[in-house]
């Protein structure tokens, strides 16, 4: 500013250039907020502003920033993210030099993952205890676990997904652990996962759905993270979803490939170590890995047992894996899928009213997810020590009325595991998040533990259904006959759509686009077998060897989901040669 009249003060309501004849308002708001400190206690700094849009932001730098040689760095990061600097009378660095003139007050601790920091946690949403604000790194290297709350409430969720819960044992069990997984780090437990199996169609995936709907992850952009994922991401997700609910679906999303029994031990051993493993420090600080460690309770899903899968193979899961891995059986014979409490109306068909229960189930959870979990932390941590006490409590409850004996090392790891889910629905009750009764929850609880521990007592159990052997004309009339019962909308590449179109992609099954069909995971099941065989006569096409599925770019579908990628003319020539 060459004109010694005019002066730069900062407001609420913008910024104002002050000249000889008057006020002017040259810039919405604009602040230094704050200054926070790393792990490795180097600096960074917080600016908050509001954008073109109206919205208030804020950005995180390193505190060299602050130095007028590169406040250029500060004012082309904050233009990109939508704050519009004055085109005349005075330049973004002449207002910067006013913003960083004053050092504030606030300070803030600035980390690279989620969970406990100290004596208190911090999820992506929010922070709970402790002395000084806690921000999670946005660049950080870990694969941070979306974190979201759904337009609903917390009154929603109790009369949706809590009251259904009443009528499904896995169900009371899968939310149970997403509230028992900032437990595990305070009472010095490790890692552990459980393993929910079921037939395909059976509404166990839903489960994975309302569990996760107690953090809020449900993402409708890129889904809940999958088995297909390699280790070394999974590794870096746990790490994202550190002291919280790690959902991981489907583990028959191998690619037909990479075997599912060996892929479950690396997990079972890699959870449990409850931290990643060591990485050169140069590639470490490149991505800007400074976390490592983490606390977690993993929910899976399988069409079979892993302990079955395993057997099909010609292999026996070893005692560590089956402890830290634990799979537990959440339908039972004459249960509509996995609501094992339900009873079906006069006229209805079960399978139909099945797959309705787990539609509304997977829609109640999206709407109404993120507000459980809050609720629960704010009461926790009023007294974090109260409430261990009363957690324990609660652990010891459930172990001294067990019905099943725990007569080995191994039973009663497994047992604790269980007892400190419980724990957690107990607390929850008591905090009245839970619309539920314990001596039905601790009922339910058990159940699932005795099931998971009959399950590893069995005997080598009769092939299931979606493991036996398969042949590639069987394979392919089943894939025909699930393309005929699909809904499949054509489309043509770089044809724009209306929004009515948009909504009809949205609601489909999947869509053909020139010779190749392209199918969403959650309308086509197949088994590994099935998998194995399409992908080996190039039916499925696929790029890694490790995932079955393709990312594609469909006009009207948000983000770039995964499908099936199946070749139709290969198709129709194997079927052609099988009939031949």
């Amino acid at each position: 500013m060459n004109d010694r009249r005019k002066r730069i003060k900062l407001s609420k309501t913008g910024v104002i250039l002050m000249t000889g004849s008057g006020e002017r308002r040259i810039a919405e708001p604009i602040r230094f907020h704050a200054i926070g400190e790393r792990m490795d206690r180097t600096k960074v700094v917080e600016i908050r502003f509001v954008n073109c849009d109206g919205e208030k932001l804020s950005e995180q730098f390193d505190m060299a920033a602050i130095n007028p040689r590169n406040l250029s760095t500060i004012a082309d990061a904050l233009g990109n993210k939508g704050y519009v600097w004055p085109t005349d009378g005075v330049s973004a660095l002449e207002i910067l030099k006013v913003v960083v003139s004053k050092i504030p007050n606030r300070r803030f601790i600035f980390v690279g993952a989620p969970g406990w920091h100290g004596t208190a946690i911090v999820t992506p949403l929010r922070y709970y205890g402790g002395t000084k604000r806690i921000v999670i790194d946005p660049e950080s290297g870990a694969h941070l676990a979306t974190y979201t709350t759904g337009p609903g409430s917390l009154k929603a969720w109790r009369k949706t997904v809590g009251r259904l819960a009443k009528q499904s044992t896995g169900l009371r069990l899968s939310i149970a652990a997403a509230l028992a997984a900032p437990l595990i780090r305070p009472l010095s437990m490790d890692s552990f996962a459980l393993n929910l199996f079921a037939p395909t169609s059976t509404g166990k995936s839903s489960l994975l759905c309302a569990a996760a709907s107690v953090p809020g992850l449900n993402n409708k952009d890129s889904g809940l993270p999958r088995w297909s994922e390699s280790e070394t991401a999974i590794e870096q997700l746990a790490i994202g979803h550190r002291d919280g609910l790690f959902p991981l679906d489907e583990s028959g999303d191998q690619g037909g490939r990479v075997e599912a029994h060996e892929k479950a031990k690396k997990l079972a051993f890699l959870f449990s170590r409850n931290r990643a493993k060591t990485l050169d420090k140069t590639y470490q600080k490149k991505i800007n890995l400074t976390v490592r460690d983490f606390r977690v309770i993993v929910l899976s899903t399988s069409e079979s047992a892993l302990k079955t899968i395993a057997e099909v193979a010609g292999h026996a899961r070893i005692g560590g894996e089956e402890v830290r891995f634990i799979d537990v059986p959440v339908t039972e014979p004459g249960s509509i899928g996995v609501f094992d409490g339900i009873k079906v109306p006069s006229g209805r068909d079960p399978g139909e009213f099945g797959r309705m229960l787990a539609d509304n189930l997977r829609q109640d959870a999206a709407a109404n997810q993120g507000f459980a979990m809050d609720a629960f932390l704010k009461r926790f941590m009023r007294d974090p020590e109260a409430a261990l006490v009363r957690i324990r409590h609660h652990m010891g409850e459930f172990t001294a009325k067990l019905s099943v004996r725990l007569e080995t090392g191994p039973h009663q790891r497994i047992g604790a595991n269980f007892s400190v889910v419980y724990a957690a629905a107990a607390l929850g009750i008591e905090y009245g998040i839970l619309p539920w009764k314990k001596k039905a929850t601790r009922a339910a609880i058990e159940k699932c533990m005795a099931s998971a521990l009959a399950t590893i007592r069995s005997f080598p159990p009769s092939v299931h259904p979606t493991v036996t052997a398969s042949s590639i004309e069987a394979a392919t009339r089943r894939l025909k006959e699930a393309l005929h019962r699909l809904t499949l909308i054509p489309v043509k590449k770089g044809e724009s759509c209306s929004t009515s179109e948009a909504l009809n992609r949205q609601q489909a099954d999947g869509f053909r686009v020139a010779n190749k069909t392209l199918v969403k995971p959650h309308a086509w099941k197949p088994s590994d077998a099935d998998k194995a065989l399409l992908i080996g006569h190039h039916i499925l096409r696929t790029q890694r060897e490790d995932v079955a599925t393709l990312d594609r770019k469909i006009i009207g579908i948000p983000g770039k989901p995964r499908y099936y990628v199946i070749d139709e003319e290969v198709l129709a020539a194997v079927i052609a040669a099988s009939d031949a």
